[in-house]
């Protein structure tokens, strides 16, 4: 996954980012700071579907449990 400025995030950026998205609304500064594929991978999870984020220092597994909220691991 690479960040807005072009190099690849790590698995605590992916998780940073992931807390941004569950707390934050759509129009802060802080969300708009979210990587664009990051959030488009996020808003494509179903609940009780997990996907994979490969960050430089490997894989953040991803699901969206029943309250709608993005957990990684």
């Amino acid at each position: 996954m690479l960040g807005n400025d072009g190099k690849p995030l790590n698995r605590a950026a992916i998780q940073a980012a992931i807390t941004i998205y569950n707390s934050e609304s759509r129009g802060s500064s802080a969300f708009a700071s979210i990587p664009r594929a990051l959030v488009t991978i996020l808003d494509g999870l179903t609940p009780g579907k997990t996907g994979y984020v490969k960050g430089s220092d490997g894989q953040v597994q991803l699901t969206r449990n029943k309250e709608r909220k993005i957990v990684g691991k």
